[in-house]
């Protein structure tokens, strides 16, 4: 008795175990493993949509794949894609932002 539902078990469990490996995203691949586990330090570095000025994902995701290093692009390029957007003269007067281009006020009071 004992060693029949012993036996049972390891068929039983033997079975699961070859169901979950089938679901396995990496079940077709031979020699690759995939760490189907959440990294949890890597969250902060993903975003939960595409960020603005992009439509799509595949233009964010070929945004970032472009390389800005002087490694692969030249001198004059490389200073052209990294320049600041806006620039300013030391010492100038910057205006404030129109009300209507502003946000929601943020309420930075501590809760009780």
């Amino acid at each position: 008795q004992d060693q029949v539902s012993a036996l049972r078990r390891l068929s039983l469990r033997a079975e699961l175990l070859a169901a979950a490996a089938k679901r396995r995203k990496d079940a077709a691949l031979a020699n690759v493993v995939i760490c189907e586990k959440r990294d949890k330090k890597a969250v902060k570095f993903t975003t939960a949509g595409v960020p603005y000025p992009f439509a799509s994902r595949e233009q964010f995701e070929k945004s970032l794949r472009n390389p800005l290093g002087t490694e692969w692009n030249t001198r004059a390029t490389h200073v052209d894609m990294v320049a600041p957007r806006i620039s300013t003269v030391k010492g100038a007067v910057i205006q404030p932002i129109a009300e209507h281009r502003k946000g929601a006020p943020v309420d930075y009071k501590r809760k009780k």
